[in-house]
């Protein structure tokens, strides 16, 4: 289980800097669009659609880093109410109903993405099935956090079984 922690924690990190990455630069781009806008210059024709892709990629590896953190939406209100195993099992439920919710977004982003290969952008004329990979991507390391909320939390049902 070690092992898995600290790939884990260094996917995290890794996740965590390109999101930054990702975000400097969408900023410098809307940046370089608005001043070239203002001073007539025009903008960079590409620069807006390069920033929407930059935007969806930071959505699907932060809801990743929000998987890896458990901050993934939840309902508080019956989290706070149960306790114990009962606790754990809405917990595991919640997580099991996560699995299968990622297995279909990893299942049909990978099955469109051949039909994209044929269509490409308007202005960076990119391919949009390598757009559209992060839909799969995003949704496996998703579904690797949610194995391993899955694996802690039965470890933690086992030990609340022994522990009465």
């Amino acid at each position: 289980m070690k092992a898995i922690q600290m790939i884990s924690k260094i996917t995290g990190k890794i996740l965590e800097v390109f999101i930054v990455c990702l975000l400097v630069l969408m900023t410098v781009l809307m940046f370089m669009q608005v001043v070239g806008r203002h001073l007539q210059i025009g903008g960079i024709v590409w620069a807006e659609e390069l920033s929407r892709y930059s935007m969806i990629t930071m959505i699907f590896f932060g809801s990743a880093v929000s998987c890896r953190f458990k901050n993934h939406i939840s309902i508080t209100f019956l989290d706070e109410l149960l306790k114990g195993k009962t606790r754990i099992l809405y917990k595991l439920a919640i997580a099991l109903l996560s699995v299968v919710f990622l297995y279909f977004v990893i299942k049909f982003g990978f099955n469109m993405l051949p039909v994209l290969s044929f269509q490409k952008s308007a202005n960076m004329r990119l391919p949009m099935n390598y757009a559209y990979a992060v839909v799969p991507v995003g949704g496996c390391i998703m579904l690797f956090y949610v194995v391993i909320e899955i694996l802690e939390l039965t470890a933690e049902l086992a030990g609340a079984g022994k522990g009465k």
